[in-house]
């Protein structure tokens, strides 16, 4: 079984707008309660803001086709196998300067 994919599908991102959907109406009651300082009203508003970012993401998602879907996680695994090529000289060169260093001295 595929560890990725605990939830199938689209189940994952429609758990997930319900839980932002219950963090946005938590900052909305909390807002009206919070007191006359300017801290307490701008973490709410980032609250506020975070949980925005989340639920258009997962409707995002929820909306977006197969075919885009698919195009997204191969555009994804390009990027990882470029990340990791540079990662590997990266390393590559590094333990030529460390094999160069130590057969000097």
């Amino acid at each position: 079984m595929d560890r990725k994919r605990k939830l199938p599908g689209k189940g994952r991102h429609v758990c997930y707008l319900i839980a932002a959907s219950g963090m946005l109406f938590y900052a909305l009651t909390q807002l009206g309660q919070s007191g006359e300082g300017g801290a307490a009203h701008l973490f709410w508003y980032v609250w506020l803001g975070f949980t925005a970012v989340i639920i258009a993401a997962n409707v995002n998602m929820l909306l977006m086709s197969e075919g885009k879907r698919r195009e997204m996680a191969r555009i994804k695994c390009a990027k990882a196998q470029r990340w990791e090529r540079a990662l590997e000289k990266r390393i590559a060169k590094r333990s030529e300067v460390v094999q160069r260093t130590r057969g000097r001295g």
